[in-house]
């Protein structure tokens, strides 16, 4: 028996695939069967013509488009061009009585109300026995309007549509998006037209007979309507491919949905108004054409969920053919998730941004119609080139690719693990959900950053001969142990000394650490030697208010410089878009007993952060030496206690990139005891928490990219000791619950692991196995983070910092 689930799935895939498939076919296919309906052209008709153009503060291309139509091929006597300004602000209007022209007239509308009503009012005035509409952006070839006026010499055309075609679609991603989808969409114009009508007008470029133009309502989409009214008069709309305009394409995503959500939003309600070209019996064959080429496909975004709804149920019911289908559904999401990622390179990867343009335009077709069904109709609209009016759908459209692309990742896990979810559903799928987390926060995580920067890179520019000025600022609090060899690795670096100086900012330091720079104060070595204690952020934000220099490098006392560091770090700088740069501070305390776990750590860490630079940027910068330009500083609250992340991430935040220098290296001699490591982790992990509870440093969805990044690489990481917990009491409630092997293995594993990191720390001395340190370190990170995530989230964490021992215990 054939289920509701089965019946919903089948349906809404039929009407997918009928609606970009199968249509374009049923048009081809019908080709054969049905004589093409031919035109009579008379190439010699010149019949008087009007020009309108509308537009709302077009001053950057209005002179370029009146040149444009002035120099049209047609009878200079025959032609008249009528532009009507939506009481544009700028100079668009001045520039167009500029022209001292018989041809060109204004009409400007004392306010605005909308391209429909200028449209009402041109025509109106119109001289023309046919009236061309154009846009102010649409270029003309030469004998464009006379490829349109040839075809009104037969007497069944109402109206004739032209070619747009875009000019600068190579030169973002979004345009050639864009230009794909409108190359589908000639074909179907020209299918169309063969045997009926062309369904629409075109904006740019269409031409309508004057005695067939109805007056329009506000919130009619006048290259639609207008059509669909003609068609309603027993006339035809045939497209005309010779009569060609260029423009530019929108050129970035946020704008093509803006301008996709104005469409649907105002065609929708253009065809209620005009539903009678929706009976066949009236219409004919058009009303198949308007069915399929817009309403069915306006309603593709309702399709496609309640295809993947009813897929992923018959999939979980072990329907062999939907698990398929849902994986390559799922496939499909991720590239788009891709594309979206990538949403803002230029490179050419069709394999993402065609899915991710796809998605979006569906999305803009669920806004369009959701709002045109509560009745909120837009009637004006700012033009591409002045920038997209505010669009909440776009927000909740990339809110729903995020979750869209998560939720996938789950679903194909559970998928290929699905036998083990029969009973106990509930505590399996966490089971489940919480291994995935882990496997991909330490092995996805990489292995997603290496395939995207495979395909997809944004190099630096660097330049080895750029030595802008620099000030080191090192804040230290008792560091009499390391002060005077900081001073004078700071004096011995190869920099031009003219050009770098060094402050040391003592934060009320109670040893000797003030008295041993005094001795090396002069025009390069600064001393700020502040008596009260307020923590490092109160130091940083007392100091660098008094910093001039072109960029700030930002350094731990401890931090030794090899002696081309600096060069290496500030040549990056050279690249306008880099705002800060991250070096390679090496740890050289293999002598503790986790010291090998943690250098293996780094270098992980490292590999990381370089790939992330690669493609972008890195989620935070490290402490003991990073340098950003001084005008994009921006101070965190005084508070603050991963000063080095927040101020990192700032960078990024602005829209610079923040990027790792692995040949810019300093070297940290961090000896330190298990119990010291644990109480500095856990200090970064609750520092973590308070900036996410502050909202400081911290990327939300728009960032797209960074926020990837941030969350996969920081935010998931902060939290993987809450997986950990999870995954092992599941495991033993599963284990006790059921009899699955894959269960069984999974607990040994865990108790083996643990056990191995267990008998690490019992041990006295250094480890030398990895079989020991390696799950030492890995749960004394953790345990610390966890730590911290309670300090965090209650306050625990004290803003001020404290100088550990430097000698191992």
């Amino acid at each position: 028996m054939i289920s509701v689930l089965q019946i919903l799935a089948w349906s809404s895939l039929a009407a997918l695939i009928y609606i970009y498939i199968g249509y374009p076919l049923l048009l081809l296919f019908l080709q054969f069967l049905v004589s093409d309906k031919k035109i009579d052209k008379d190439p010699t008709a010149r019949p008087f013509v009007t020009l309108i153009i509308s537009c709302f503060n077009e001053e950057d291309v209005i002179e370029e488009k009146l040149k444009n139509s002035l120099a049209i091929e047609y009878p200079k006597d025959l032609l008249e061009i009528v532009v009507v300004s939506d009481a544009s602000s700028d100079r668009t209007d001045e520039i167009v009585t500029s022209f001292n022209c018989s041809q060109v007239r204004l009409i400007r509308q004392a306010e605005r109300l909308g391209k429909t009503l200028g449209l009402n009012l041109g025509v109106a005035a119109a001289q023309g026995e046919i009236i061309v509409f154009s846009d102010a952006n649409a270029m003309y070839e030469p004998d464009s309007i006379l490829r349109l006026i040839e075809n009104f010499a037969d007497e069944r055309v109402g109206y004739v549509v032209g070619e747009a075609r875009y000019k600068n679609s190579e030169e973002t991603s979004a345009g050639r998006s864009e230009d794909a989808y409108w190359k589908y969409e000639i074909v179907i114009k020209t299918l169309e037209s063969r045997l009926h009508s062309v369904v629409g007008g075109d904006g740019a470029i269409y031409a309508i007979r004057r005695e067939l133009y109805e007056d329009m309502r506000k919130t009619d989409i006048n290259d639609f309507v207008n059509p669909l009214q003609i068609i309603a008069k027993g006339f035809r709309g045939i497209y005309a491919p010779q009569a060609i305009c260029w423009e530019k394409t929108a050129g970035v995503y946020s704008k093509e949905f803006a301008r996709k959500v104005r469409i649907v939003n105002r065609s929708f309600s253009g065809l209620l108004r005009v539903k009678g070209v929706l009976n066949p019996l009236h219409t004919g064959f058009f009303a198949l054409e308007v069915i399929s080429h817009k309403l069915l496909r306006w309603f593709t975004p309702i399709f496609m969920m309640v295809f993947v709804i009813a897929s992923l149920g018959l999939a979980s019911e072990g329907e062999l053919f939907f698990q398929y289908i849902t994986f390559i559904t799922l496939l499909f999401g991720w590239f788009a998730y891709g594309g979206y990622l990538f949403s803002n390179s230029n490179k050419e990867l069709p394999l993402f941004h065609y899915p991710y343009y796809f998605i979006l335009v569906n999305i803009a077709s669920l806004v369009g119609l959701s709002r045109s069904l509560r009745g909120n109709v837009q009637s004006t609209w700012n033009p591409p080139r002045l920038g997209t009016d505010k669009q909440p759908g776009l927000d909740r459209g990339r809110v729903m690719i995020h979750g869209l692309a998560w939720t996938s990742f789950i679903v194909v896990l559970l998928w290929a693990v699905g036998p083990i979810y029969i009973t106990y559903w509930p505590a399996k799928l966490a089971w489940l959900f919480s291994l995935f987390v882990l496997l991909y926060i330490y092995i996805g995580y990489p292995l997603v950053l290496a395939a995207i920067a495979k395909s997809f890179s944004q190099p630096i520019m660097r330049d080895e001969n750029y030595t802008p000025d620099v000030t080191m600022l090192i804040c230290a609090y008792n560091e009499e142990d390391v002060i005077e060899e900081k001073v004078q690795n700071c004096l011995s670096l190869n920099y031009p000394p003219e050009r770098i100086k060094f402050i040391i900012a003592s934060d009320g330091s109670e040893d000797l650490t003030s008295k041993i720079v005094q001795k090396h104060t002069s025009s390069r070595v600064i001393l700020y030697d502040y008596q009260n204690r307020q923590g490092k952020i109160g130091v940083i934000l007392a100091t660098v208010p008094k910093i001039d220099t072109d960029i700030i490098l930002f350094s731990d006392a401890n931090t030794m410089y090899m002696p081309d560091a600096v060069k290496k770090l500030v040549r990056n700088f050279a690249d306008p878009s880099v705002g800060g740069v991250s070096a390679n501070v090496i740890l050289t305390n293999e002598k503790t007993t986790f010291g090998e776990s943690e250098s293996l750590y780094y270098r992980y860490e490292r590999w990381i952060q370089h790939t992330e630079s690669k493609i972008g940027s890195i989620i935070g910068a490290d402490g003991g030496m990073f340098a950003i330009r001084r005008d994009l500083f921006l101070a965190p609250s005084n508070n603050i206690i991963l000063d080095d992340f927040v101020i990192s991430m700032n960078i990024a935040l602005q829209g610079y990139r923040l990027i790792y220098e692995g040949e810019a290296i300093g070297c940290e001699n961090n000896i330190s005891s298990s119990l010291i490591e644990f109480l500095k982790k856990s200090r970064v992990v609750a520092g973590a928490f308070q900036a996410i509870k502050q909202g400081e440093g911290i990327p939300d969805f728009k960032k797209g990219l960074l926020f990837f990044c941030y969350f996969s690489h920081k935010f998931l990481r902060w939290n993987a000791p809450l997986f950990l917990i999870s995954l092992l009491g599941l495991t033993v409630l599963l284990y006790l619950l059921t009899a699955n092997l894959f269960i069984e293995i999974a607990l040994i594993l865990q108790v083996i692991f643990y056990g191995l990191a267990t008998t690490a720390g019992i041990i006295p001395g250094r480890i030398k196995t990895p079989l020991l340190y390696v799950p030492f370190y890995f749960c004394l990170v953790n345990s610390a983070a966890l730590y911290g995530m309670y300090k965090g989230i209650f306050n625990k964490q004290a803003t001020r910092w404290r100088v550990f021992s430097r000698v191992a215990k």
